[in-house]
């Protein structure tokens, strides 16, 4: 008996160690983090992302391209739509024909024989056109609005039988660079397509200058400026279009819109610029546009590439320091009146609100001092100001919401002043792909709170919804291992997932699940030949348990 018990523990023991090995392994871990931590990617390099993606698009429309010109006509559109070979992750194939019929697509095909000369992007960009124009010029790159982001593509003409098509990838960078230069260039499309129809400068340039528009982009707007220096759009501050900008000066004495105009007079390729605005480093891309009458302008946007998370919470803390020192309404003008700078740091400014929800302070609208903003909603139907209210009183940390289609990041601390309570707090909007993911979750997480799972269930799985950015879409499981929501895929829904395995026989479903268990976390699994990173938390609701979540290809 006793030799019989010493086998079985020995067995148990090694199973219990195998067990383990396979859970922890590299290639599929989980990170456990709280709601306010980090994303999980630890040392995630956006630019490196970037550019490493976009090798791997043009390898794959290459590869393809060579397929083609040695295969038949019909193996060539049945690998591109079917294959694995031709499968990198997220990223597939498109082919189109030079009158914008699609012949082959590896992610929607039911798209396959469509005419789509008349799709265009949320921005009016005909997008089959500026596939096909491009394949007409060779090989290049387009970017254009899909599926809530900016999507990055490249095109590349072949030929065969004595027909001529269009060959594409792309992706969804979801960084702060990418999306300023996208957010220009779809401008400049927009600008270049009003004027071949006949539409009129003013009313280009006052879409452009639209602060609840559709060219803003949480703390990205545009702005444009005819080449005399003359404000003829303005995102930001409408307020100024109309007057001159040719003497603007950065910190450092230089005259940045001269040298814009300088340098675009003779190149008809985009540029960037480096210099101090707001006391901190901010590059603006710009591009040169004509008019019909030969009139000549930039069209730009700028971001700040230093200003993170870190920067809002200093900010915060000098913020508090001032207003404890100082009092109430010396920080509600310190930190409200633009042109103070102390408290600001690039697009990073203060608010502060009472305890009911009336603004004292605010470095972005002076015009909200003094308004109760108890009631506003975001763009999700959530209560930003009580959720900070609510933040504050609870010890201070992070909330976030959605506002100038973006989602943002927003710290708060309680402070007491005079026996008054108040919140102070700064935003930032995310400036990574990791920051974009666990911030949909959140959202999605809050509307099955809301909703309910049917109706929040029945928006996550529209295609091209509110809670799609790009290739992050949300998926839902129930805590036995069955689907509930994957992204817009409805074939996934109600199979049982919990013993799925990725491509190094690990049982993901089941780490994703343990992961929510523990509150949120991150897991890496490989899936498609690629390291693929996943935010994920529990949410539970009428006495069930749900491991919600995203996910992105990151290597």
């Amino acid at each position: 008996m006793n030799r019989y018990l010493k086998y079985n523990f020995v067995i148990v023991f090694v199973l219990t160690v195998f067990y383990n090995f396979i859970a922890l392994a590299p290639a599929a871990k989980a990170v456990v983090s709280g709601m306010n931590d980090s994303v999980g990617v630890e040392g995630f390099d956006e630019k490196a992302y970037s550019d490493s993606r976009k090798v791997d698009v043009k390898n794959l429309v290459d590869k393809a391209v060579q397929y083609f010109e040695k295969n038949d006509f019909g193996k060539s559109m049945n690998a591109f739509s079917y294959s694995k070979e031709f499968i990198d992750g997220e990223l597939h194939l498109f082919v189109y024909d030079f009158n914008n019929v699609c012949l082959a697509h590896g992610q929607d095909r039911y798209l396959i024989w469509q005419d789509r000369t008349n799709y265009k992007d949320i921005l009016g960009n005909p997008v089959i056109k500026m596939i096909i124009d491009k394949a007409k010029t060779g090989s290049g790159w387009i970017n254009y609005q899909k599926d809530n982001a900016t999507k990055i593509v490249y095109v590349k003409g072949a030929q065969k039988d004595g027909k001529k098509y269009a060959i594409g990838s792309g992706f969804y960078p979801l960084s702060k660079k990418d999306a300023t230069v996208s957010l220009v260039r779809n401008a400049v499309e927009t600008f270049n397509n009003v004027m071949k129809s006949g539409g009129s400068t003013q009313a280009v340039f006052s879409e452009f200058s639209y602060s609840l528009g559709r060219f803003i982009n949480g703390d990205l707007y545009l702005f444009a400026l005819d080449f005399k220096g003359k404000i003829v759009a303005q995102g930001d501050i409408p307020g100024i279009i109309g007057t001159s900008a040719i003497d603007y000066k950065d910190s450092a004495g230089r005259f940045i819109n001269r040298e814009i105009i300088e340098e675009l007079q003779t190149k008809d390729i985009g540029i960037w610029t480096e210099y101090i605005s707001k006391g901190a480093k901010k590059l603006t891309y710009a591009e040169k546009v004509i008019d019909r009458d030969g009139n000549k302008y930039f069209i730009a946007c700028g971001y700040y590439p230093d200003t993170d998370r870190k920067a809002v919470v200093e900010l915060v803390k000098k913020g508090y320091a001032y207003m404890a020192k100082n009092g109430a309404a010396a920080a509600s003008k310190e930190f409200s009146e633009r042109t103070k700078k102390d408290y600001r740091n690039g697009d990073l400014f203060l608010v502060v609100y009472d305890i009911k929800g009336k603004c004292i302070a605010h470095g972005a609208n002076y015009d909200y001092i003094g308004i109760n903003q108890w009631n506003v909603k975001d763009e999700t139907g959530k209560y930003p100001i009580r959720q900070m209210i609510d933040k504050a009183k609870a010890g201070g940390g992070w909330v976030d919401y959605k506002v100038k289609n973006s989602y943002m990041f927003r710290y708060v601390e309680e402070i007491v002043v005079a026996g008054e309570k108040y919140v102070i707090g700064c935003g930032i909007f995310p400036t990574s792909k990791p920051e974009t993911m666990q911030l949909i979750v959140k959202d999605a997480a809050g509307s099955i709170r809301d909703l309910g799972p049917e109706k929040a269930f029945g928006e996550f799985i529209k295609r091209s919804g509110k809670f799609v950015k790009g290739d992050l879409e949300i998926f839902v499981y129930d805590f036995s291992g069955l689907c509930l929501v994957y992204g817009s895929d409805y074939n996934m829904v109600w199979k049982d997932m919990l013993t799925a395995k990725d491509d190094d026989g690990r049982q993901y479903v089941k780490l994703i699940i343990n992961t929510a268990k523990d509150g949120s976390g991150t897991v890496i699994y490989r899936d498609r030949g690629r390291l693929k990173t996943v935010y994920v938390m529990k949410v539970e609701k009428d006495g069930r348990s749900y491991a919600v979540g995203s996910s992105f290809f990151i290597k």
